[in-house]
């Protein structure tokens, strides 16, 4: 656990120093006098728009987790439900792909009275959906707008294919941990066994992990096998992450126009921002740093004049990467996600 944390306030930290990297950024482009009377031209009203594009997100990433969860844990607070994807926003900014959020919401949720197995399989079946909508969203958006982009933004092709290829192989992943039991049971068993030979761990807590294991998995599969078939509620989550995703792509607009930038055209911005999110999504640092303001750059740069595009690229992170990093973190210290929690349920 302390390695863990370690870990964790390793990332928090390197999210910090991109902050001050950015804001010095930002000093070389502006003469103090222009940067104050940028911000003093801002329109508040389209960042309070913005935030609250972000609170949406959030909140339907919550429900589509609820509808998942709730299948196992008919009592699950939706409140609860809230916290945790909020500690998953949290963790998810400060670790590499994201890959932080989902043990933690797992440890968060165990403790508010979620069995293991289901908090896992929930949050399986709803990353499941989540990649599936976005790839699907991504190839429709730049079918739609690929014209525009192309010969404009440099390599987009490439960039595309990089993307699509990274979240298929994600896909693929998924489901073959979600329908091939035997091989994923052959794979963790002999991790177990690997951990035991190389007497990192003793034959006396490899077999009590193992009977563990194998009482967790089963539990897994047979929530997944009851989840995967509720076409239904599969469908309303697939729904609920177009709309998400939809705001999401729309604060780049939102911040277009508190520049006074007059009108834009809303389906190309959201294209641009699917692409964005697209193809940034195999950079292997914390908040696709670097790789997602060269990207807004890049691609917004079609939208955004030379004079605010500097501005407007930390605007753009200040809503989607330090945000949720600032309001997750809350939910973090002060959820208890440490602390004792409820009875585990049964299943």
């Amino acid at each position: 656990m302390k390695q863990e944390n370690g870990r964790y306030a390793a990332g928090f930290l390197f999210a910090v120093a991109t902050f001050v990297v950015m804001a010095i950024w930002l000093c070389t482009q502006y003469t103090p006098q222009r940067l104050w009377e940028l911000f003093c031209s801002v329109r508040l009203r389209w960042l309070v728009g913005a935030a609250g594009l972000m609170v949406v997100y959030w909140v339907l990433e919550s429900t589509e987790l609820h509808l998942a969860l709730k299948r196992f844990s008919p009592q699950q607070a939706p409140c609860d439900t809230f916290r945790a994807t909020m500690i998953g926003q949290f963790f998810n900014c400060i670790t590499p792909f994201a890959s932080g959020g989902q043990p933690m919401q797992a440890l968060y949720l165990m403790k508010k009275g979620v069995a293991l197995s289901f908090a896992s399989c929930s949050l399986l079946i709803k990353f499941i959906v989540y990649q599936f909508v976005l790839t699907l969203y991504s190839a429709v958006t730049l079918a739609l707008c690929f014209r525009q982009f192309a010969g404009r933004v440099p390599l987009v092709g490439w960039l595309a294919a990089a993307g699509f290829g990274i979240n298929l192989l994600v896909i693929v992943g998924l489901l073959c941990l979600g329908f091939l039991r035997r091989p994923t049971e052959r794979f963790l068993y002999g991790i177990l066994s690997l951990l035991q030979r190389i007497h990192l761990i003793k034959e006396q807590t490899a077999q009590r992990a193992a009977e563990r294991m194998q009482k967790e998995l089963e539990e897994f599969y047979q929530g997944f096998a009851q989840i995967r078939s509720d076409w239904w509620g599969i469908l309303q989550m697939s729904l609920l992450t177009a709309v998400q995703l939809t705001a999401f792509f729309l604060v780049p607009l939102c911040i277009f126009y508190a520049f006074g930038m007059g009108r834009a055209d809303v389906l190309l911005m959201v294209c641009a921002g699917a692409f964005v999110l697209n193809f940034t999504s195999f950079i292997p640092l914390p908040g696709a740093a670097a790789g997602a303001e060269i990207g807004f750059h890049t691609v917004f740069g079609l939208f955004f004049p030379a004079s605010v595009l500097s501005l407007a690229i930390l605007l753009w992170r200040l809503f989607t990467f330090y945000l949720p990093i600032l309001v997750g973190g809350v939910f973090t210290m002060t959820a208890g996600v440490w602390g004792r929690g409820k009875k585990k349920i049964s299943a």
